[in-house]
């Protein structure tokens, strides 16, 4: 594939989460190269905020972080470990037991009020992306089989299985989540995001369950 039909691609990879009202939320692949061409389609799409997953060995010497106007934050999740030897369970529970406070920091940054629209991206546009997507959903109240089938279609590596296997690694990480935490809200204020914090993004949402929610942002 030529350097041209790889931007295209990660150009293309950028696609909108469900469960949305006023602002937009992205996902997808972390480009190799930036150029005028990325930044054009990051304005096309609003993006003013970026998200950015990897590690720094990961990323080219053409930082995000140089595209004027855009807020560019860089949250790497494995800090160094590499979770290459790991099965998608595996590196679920490592991000879950270890980062809380890297997943937090992502979901903050979407907490804040900023004008234009939000991407979260990482190297292949799935497991890291993926799991700071799937706990931000399920605090909101989207239907669990949206949150998962929007995994499912992103991870896409040989070595994780079949489409149907990725979608039950993540739905049994979620449950184990519920049963150790009493919900996904729960685990994420345990790990330092405030009740404010989260009513922010709340209000971002069409499918919030205000009832679930409101006693634990009232006791935060």
């Amino acid at each position: 594939m030529s350097p041209v039909q790889v931007a295209a691609a990660e150009l293309m990879s950028l696609r909108p989460v469900p469960g949305f009202g006023t602002k937009t939320i992205y996902r997808g692949v972390a480009p190799q190269t930036t150029d005028a061409a990325y930044a054009g389609q990051l304005r096309l799409r609003g993006i003013t905020t970026l998200i950015d997953l990897r590690e720094p060995r990961e990323i080219p010497h053409e930082p995000l972080g140089d595209i004027a106007g855009l807020r560019y934050r860089g949250i790497p999740l494995y800090c160094g470990q590499n979770p290459s030897d790991r099965t998608l369970s595996q590196n679920q529970r490592l991000l879950l037991d270890g980062r809380g406070a890297r997943l937090v920091a992502a979901l903050r940054v979407i907490a804040q009020p900023a004008e234009g629209n939000t991407a979260v991206v990482c190297q292949s546009g799935g497991k890291r992306t993926g799991l700071v997507i799937a706990l931000l959903l399920e605090a909101m109240g989207v239907a669990r089989e949206l949150i998962i089938a929007d995994f499912a279609s992103a991870v896409r590596e040989p070595g994780y299985g079949l489409p149907g296997h990725v979608a039950n690694t993540l739905n049994g990480t979620l449950d184990w989540l519920v049963e150790s935490y009493g919900s996904v809200t729960g685990y994420l204020l345990s790990k330092g995001l405030t009740g404010a914090e989260l009513h922010r993004l709340l209000e971002l949402g069409t499918h919030a369950r205000a009832r679930t929610v409101r006693p634990l942002v009232a006791s935060s």
